[in-house]
């Protein structure tokens, strides 16, 4: 009788056990596992770790809006020379171009071939600089007035980006050239130039990959008033497009 009971709980056990499902070894729910060696002293789990990054395009100025009063223009600080050893832009202020520079190709291969630009603060370019009361050719010409401003910039796509810049406003004309161009480092990016709008897009800069994080411009836009302008006041909107290629 008593070995009829002992078999009898033996199976009730093994049918408790089928029931609860114990894991197999090395198997915990079917989905995680866990290893161990033979002699079962250590253990390892796996985890799957899921992540979306979805495609983004972010643009910062830290400048939205640039005055300039030619009843008093403000004078650049020095001197500008452009030096190709360490090519920098001009800094911000109003600039004397020579009367021998005619047009925006002129003044492109002045700077280039190492003219100067001198301050000036007056409207129309005019400006008596070695007090002898003369005004020489290299001493009256064309205002260039300079400003500088930072855009910041973000994309993550890996088949890289590209930058545009486009221009309106009201008059359409009238208000001399308009120059951008766009810094990185030392280098000093193509100028592009406008006497009427719209105008653009133009692609100020490009990349092959990502930003790299937020990668910083230096943008350099200038006005050019060599006589062709017309008074009035001129309002216009400078638009940034950062897209991926």
């Amino acid at each position: 009788m008593r070995k009829w009971w002992i078999a009898l709980m033996a199976l009730a056990l093994a049918a408790a056990y089928a029931q609860v499902g114990f894991p197999t070894e090395g198997d915990l729910d079917g989905q995680v596992e866990e290893l161990y060696d033979d002699n079962h002293d250590q253990a390892a789990v796996k985890e799957k770790v899921k992540v979306i990054i979805p495609p983004r395009y972010a643009l910062h100025l830290t400048e939205d809006e640039w005055n300039l009063n030619l009843n008093n223009p403000p004078a650049a600080p020095n001197d500008y020379v452009y030096n190709p050893q360490n090519p920098q832009p001009p800094a911000e202020g109003c600039y004397l171009v020579p009367k021998a520079v005619k047009t925006t190709g002129d003044l492109v291969s002045y700077i280039g071939g190492g003219g100067v630009l001198r301050p000036i603060n007056t409207y129309p370019a005019a400006k008596d600089y070695d007090g002898d009361g003369k005004l020489e050719d290299n001493e009256k010409g064309t205002l260039l007035c300079v400003n500088h401003k930072v855009l910041q910039k973000f994309s993550n796509d890996p088949d890289g980006w590209k930058l545009s810049v486009s221009v309106t406003g009201q008059p359409t004309s009238g208000f001399g050239y308009f120059a951008i161009t766009d810094v990185v480092g030392n280098q000093i990016g193509q100028p592009y130039f406008a006497n009427s709008l719209p105008f653009g897009p133009v692609v100020l800069a490009q990349s092959s990959g990502t930003t790299g994080g937020w990668l910083d411009d230096l943008i350099v836009e200038g006005f050019w008033f060599d006589g062709t302008e017309l008074d009035g006041t001129y309002t216009l909107t400078v638009t940034f497009t950062l897209v991926g290629l």
